[in-house]
């Protein structure tokens, strides 16, 4: 079930309600989806849990990372994952963004790191690297790529959830998207690690 309603089940709870199941039923044919598997299934399930999808806006002024303490302490909090740029579900991209942020969070730490050690060994002459330039660097990096997946996402979602006249429209379009092969790049240019 697909909803945005500020009051649906955030929790993932059990749905008590005895329609739910004549809900989801009507939910799905009002979709267009073809019931020939999809109802056997439904009217054989014993539990049913409503599973909210979730947009965060991608745009922030204030960004992924905050110095915590006192300025210049240089202790950093910095996000990645859903935490950083959750997006919906329609693209299947959400754990893999997760993946290429935590690769390029590893690659900064550990670019600081070496800079450490060389100081340390006295094989620096350039000084210590700035940890939360490098932040910065690993956010400026990954905000362009987890944005443009999080837009497509949306649009999909809006599309692939559209019913009535409109769902005829969507139809067409994927069609014609699938043809002039915009659908495999949107997809597969997903898909293409940009760390």
């Amino acid at each position: 079930v697909i909803s945005s309603d500020p009051d649906e089940n955030v929790d993932w709870n059990q749905d008590d309600r005895t329609d739910i199941q004549q809900l989801m039923l009507q939910q799905l044919q009002d979709c267009q989806v073809p019931l020939e598997n999809t109802e056997a299934i439904l009217s054989q399930a014993s539990r049913f849990f409503e599973a909210g999808v979730y947009f965060h806006n991608p745009i922030s002024l204030g960004g992924w990372t905050r110095e915590v303490s006192k300025k210049g302490s240089g202790h950093f909090v910095t996000l990645c994952g859903d935490a950083a740029h959750a997006m919906p579900p329609f693209l299947g991209q959400g754990a893999n963004q997760a993946i290429q942020d935590a690769y390029c969070l590893a690659q900064k730490i550990r670019d600081y790191n070496n800079n450490i050690i060389n100081i340390n060994n006295n094989e620096n002459a350039e000084g210590e690297v700035d940890f939360g330039k490098l932040l910065k660097d690993y956010e400026k990096t990954r905000w362009f790529p987890t944005t443009s997946i999080t837009a497509k996402s949306a649009i999909l979602g809006y599309l692939e959830a559209a019913t009535g006249p409109f769902a005829k429209f969507r139809d067409l379009f994927f069609y014609i998207m699938d043809k002039v092969g915009v659908a495999k790049k949107i997809y597969v240019g997903a898909a293409i690690p940009k760390v």
